[in-house]
């Protein structure tokens, strides 16, 4: 069963028919309907093998478990409402909604099958193939209790619904959703009339047996499948416009597969009686187009076979795109040549020269075709060398997922013709633009691998007993890989293939193919990297205490108007951050909460810090709960670190799951005068609101149950991952080693005061370098019988001023250089 925030349009359905058959069932009984004529469906006649069966026992009316509602007994129980009297009952709009809901989507759908001579099984009018008719004679009975708005009903706008589910393939076109259906309000079904009855009650099953309810579901899979995939449309081409930076795009994409596996899921039980998605995909394929007028001999296809290979109608490209099908028989055709372990491998150019600078629109069905054979093919080459050869690949997308479990089961899963179908959407949604990726990727990596690499040799000489040797072989294991990947191994490993199956590779070949072609990669281990360098670098700046100290000082001293200009980086830092990061309740105005607030700050109280005597007896100042760190934030891009960074595979990324994520995000989306006009957001400002959201406690403003269909949570989610993109990839370690080259300036600026006030013993190793602080702080804040004496905070200004002078934002410089478009607008201050 999905989880609850995903409704899928197959589970919706079903969900309709059950609340059909509630109300009947529940009104019948409170006008007075006999509860042993509300018989359940008889069971399956026992096959006699010689020995007598225990008679089947009819289940019990009650609240503890679904009682099944035959669909016999649907125009009974509507007869009995409509002629009762006491009570009389008004059929309430939900109802006639409802009901109109379940016939519109599944009317005249078999009537297809049997135009075009496809087999189905009808059994008796009790099966599912009868139940439109049975639905439509309870509407008219009830039509009579209904209101007049109600009794008036034409086919549903909102589903794609008998005829047109079909003919919707037709004439799909994957576009961005409009305002409209975005914020389109959640579905009510009707409720049970009597309160008192607590029994839940569930409409018949249709049977696995029955040809035309695979093909129904399988229609409304593709229906839902393409929501998502229009919605994966829009953030590429928001990736193009500049709107989405390449990680968060990749991972909205990525996580947008892995909830199409939730729909998948759910359907294909259905399909397996009936030869699989082999055979109802054909099926289904071979029903659209004989409805848009191709004959059966034009198709080549028979749909009573399960091969899926032969003869293909590129006239039909255009229709088979919107339902997989395409993508469908090129991966299907690949399944068959793929062996055991071997890897598959085609000469260069062998299915032709793909050239994205084409114009697509103008190509033929053929040439599409082509263009697709040759994407895919040369993809799954990559693939397969990678779940063969190189079991250390950092990231695992839905590519690699679906092609491990095509080479482990021999059996090829739906969930990769829809990750390669997105694969190939982005291609085309890109064209020439599709290596920026790429490119982006390798900027962002080298930045952060040049950034370990200052780290290491900043910190080579430089201790501290908080930050373990251990960590640092983490941060050189992380540039050995980065070094790794850009030697490109997949090359190295496909020359070596190739070497041995007798074929030299050109020396022209083209390298980092799938880093090349496929930004949701390149944008995977963007994260991969920037994710681990996001929490290292909050980890060093608490373990240092360099960033926090150096705000602390920052704030004083702007708030005392002895600054000539503002920190760039610290201000974006601490916006980024917050305030509640760096300041307890606030930053401080006053010369006695600067002290007060650093002590705070560093677990500390301002008698301890201010007493001689623990100076001269070398006693720790700081408290045993030690300081307040900078607390992580980002809440939901490194939720996805689990995944990413750790490869944990024991994650099931549910819609249920990504939607308490995305109710954690501090960003909240700004409402749009009109349809066309890109998403804003905006920041909650509010300090007790994060709070509440990084619980999981935020109103879910999208539905009144909670409901979010799989498209909006993809839309939803690329969202709070771009809003917190520039603070997930903020160079905090730069400015961790900024702020303690300024500590040492200020040090070495302020020492001979610093020894007149506090005595040489007020330092003695360089790692208290953030005390220096304290000691400014606590000299001009006269308290614990010190004079005031601001003699200190004037030299230490001095020394910022001088240092802010050449580098006051070489974090922001860096951030830019990733991509980051940062700008300032500077707040009067408020006398």
């Amino acid at each position: 069963m999905l989880p609850s925030p995903l409704v899928s349009t197959y589970q919706r359905y079903k969900k309709d028919t059950d609340a059909v058959a509630s109300w009947l069932a529940s009104t019948a009984k409170a006008c007075g309907y006999p509860a042993d004529l509300l018989g359940p469906p008889e069971p399956p006649k026992p096959k006699r093998k010689g020995k007598k069966k225990k008679p089947v026992s009819k289940p019990r009316l009650d609240a503890q478990s679904p009682y099944v509602v035959a669909i016999k007994d649907f125009i009974p129980l509507a007869q009995h409402i409509a002629a009762s009297k006491k009570p009389v009952v008004d059929v309430p709009e939900t109802f006639a909604r409802t009901i109109t809901r379940v016939i519109d989507t599944r009317s005249s759908f078999g009537s297809q099958m049997d135009q075009h001579g496809l087999e189905r099984d009808v059994k008796s009018d009790e099966t599912h193939s009868f139940f439109v008719g049975v639905l439509e004679q309870v509407r008219e009975i009830l039509k009579p209790r209904m209101s007049a708005s109600s009794a008036h009903w034409e086919k549903s706008s909102v589903s794609k619904s008998g005829d047109a589910l079909v003919n919707s393939f037709s004439t799909l076109t994957v576009y961005e959703p409009s305002a409209s259906f975005i914020d389109a309000p959640d579905i009510e079904r009707p409720v049970n009339t009597n309160d008192s009855d607590k029994t839940v009650y569930v409409s018949e099953a249709p049977s696995f047996a029955d040809l035309e309810e695979a093909v129904f579901a399988y229609a409304l899979m593709l229906d839902d499948l393409n929501k998502i995939r229009s919605q994966v449309r829009s953030i590429w081409r928001n990736y193009r416009a500049g709107l989405y930076e390449l990680a968060s795009a990749a991972v909205a994409t990525n996580t947008a597969i892995d909830l199409s596996r939730n729909i998948i899921d759910e359907v294909i039980p259905i399909l397996q009686p009936h030869g699989g998605v082999r055979k109802i995909a054909s099926t289904f394929y071979i029903t659209v187009m004989l409805s848009k007028g191709f004959s059966v001999e034009s198709l080549g296809i028979d749909p009573n076979q399960a091969s899926g290979t032969g003869y293909f109608n590129y006239d039909t490209y255009d229709l088979a795109d919107t339902m997989y099908y395409n993508v469908w028989r090129l991966l299907d055709a690949f399944s068959r040549v793929l062996t055991p372990r071997g890897i598959p491998l085609f000469k260069p150019g062998y299915y032709g020269i793909y050239d994205p600078s084409s114009n697509r629109e103008t190509k033929s069905g053929q040439e599409k075709f082509q263009e697709d054979q040759i994407l895919i093919m040369e993809l799954c080459t990559e693939l397969v060398l990678i779940a063969r050869r190189l079991p250390t690949w950092p990231v695992e997308d839905g590519l690699l997922r679906g092609m491990k479990e095509l080479i482990e089961t021999r059996e090829l899963p739906f969930s990769l013709v829809f990750a390669v179908q997105i694969y190939l959407d982005i291609h085309h949604s890109l064209r020439e633009d599709v290596v920026r990726g790429l490119h982006e990727m390798v900027k962002s990596t080298s930045i952060i691998r040049n950034d370990v690499a200052r780290h290491l040799e900043f910190h080579q000489n430089l201790k501290i007993r908080t930050w373990p040797a251990s960590n640092d072989a983490v941060l050189k294991s992380m540039n050995m890989m980065i070094g790794w990947l850009g030697r490109d191994p997949i090359h190295d490993v496909k020359v070596k293939e190739y070497r041995e199956s007798g074929t030299v590779l050109s020396a022209d070949t083209e390298k980092y193919y799938l880093l090349r072609n496929s930004p949701v990669m390149a944008g995977l281990i963007l994260y991969h990297y920037r994710a681990q360098l996001y929490d290292i670098g909050i980890t060093v700046a608490n373990a240092w205490g360099s960033m926090t100290c150096s705000a602390h000082l920052y704030n004083a001293l702007q708030s005392e108007r002895l600054l000539q200009d503002v920190w760039k980086d610290m201000d974006v830092a601490m916006s980024l951050l917050g305030q509640q990061s760096f300041f307890v309740g606030g930053a401080p105005k006053t010369a006695a909460d600067y002290l007060k607030k650093f002590c705070w700050q560093m677990g500390t109280s301002v008698a301890a810090f201010a007493n001689p005597k623990n100076r001269r007896a070398k006693v720790a100042i700081e408290s045993r709960a030690g300081p307040r760190g900078i607390k992580q934030g980002a809440p939901v891009s490194s939720i996805f670190a689990e995944r990413y960074v750790n490869g944990a595979s024991n994650v099931e990324w549910t819609a249920e799951y990504v939607e308490k994520i995305i109710s954690r995000s501090e960003w909240g989306e700004q409402e749009q005068p009109s349809a066309g006009i890109p998403p804003s957001v905006t920041k909650i400002n509010d300090p007790k609101k994060p709070q509440e959201i990084r619980s999981g406690r935020q109103q879910k403003q999208a539905a009144k149950d909670g409901r979010l269909s799989p498209d909006q949570l993809v839309r939803s989610l690329a969202l709070a991952l771009q809003s917190e993109s520039l603070e997930f990839a903020y160079p905090y370690l730069l400015l961790h080693r900024w702020c303690w080259q300024l500590l040492r300036a200020i040090k070495e600026r302020c020492d001979p005061l610093l020894r007149e006030i506090f005595t040489a013993a007020y330092m003695e190793k360089e790692t208290e370098l953030p005390f220096v602080v304290g000691y400014i702080l606590l000299a001009n804040s006269g308290v614990e019988a010190q004079r005031k004496d601001d003699r200190l905070m004037k030299a230490a200004a001095e020394a910022i001023n001088s240092f802010l002078s050449v580098s006051g934002e070489l974090c922001i410089d860096v951030a830019r250089e990733g991509g980051f478009d940062v700008s300032f607008e500077f707040e009067e201050d408020e006398e």
